[in-house]
């Protein structure tokens, strides 16, 4: 009944293309992420995150332009609220676009990026 009731407020891939940012929460889940993919050595809790915000998107940067194929992309907070820009060469893109471009730009198109989102 849930789904039903929501059906119109749940988004879909092609929508979810068009959002680019995320939130400082999610920061964790990029290091999750990164770290599946080998392109970082570990990855940090939630609350770590939330407090370490700077540091923590460093570390993600540092980890992405150490890899030749990962260079254009960057994470940056835009506000105090906690919003992220996910950027590839410049330009904000999805975190949904961010994460199936890193999976592409790593030869790894079929790794379940998803489950990280």
């Amino acid at each position: 009944m849930a789904k039903e009731i929501l059906k119109d407020e749940i988004l879909t891939e092609e929508q979810l293309e068009n959002v680019a940012g995320g939130t400082r929460g999610e920061l964790s889940c990029d290091t999750k992420f990164l770290n599946a993919l080998g392109v970082m050595d570990y990855f940090l809790e939630p609350g770590y995150c939330e407090n370490h915000m700077t540091e923590v998107q460093g570390d993600v940067n540092e980890a992405l332009q150490s890899v030749e194929a990962l260079k254009g992309f960057s994470v940056t907070s835009v506000d105090v609220k906690g919003a992220n820009t996910y950027s590839i060469d410049g330009k904000a893109v999805s975190r949904v676009k961010f994460y199936r471009s890193i999976c592409k730009a790593l030869g790894k198109d079929d790794f379940e990026y998803k489950k990280y989102i």
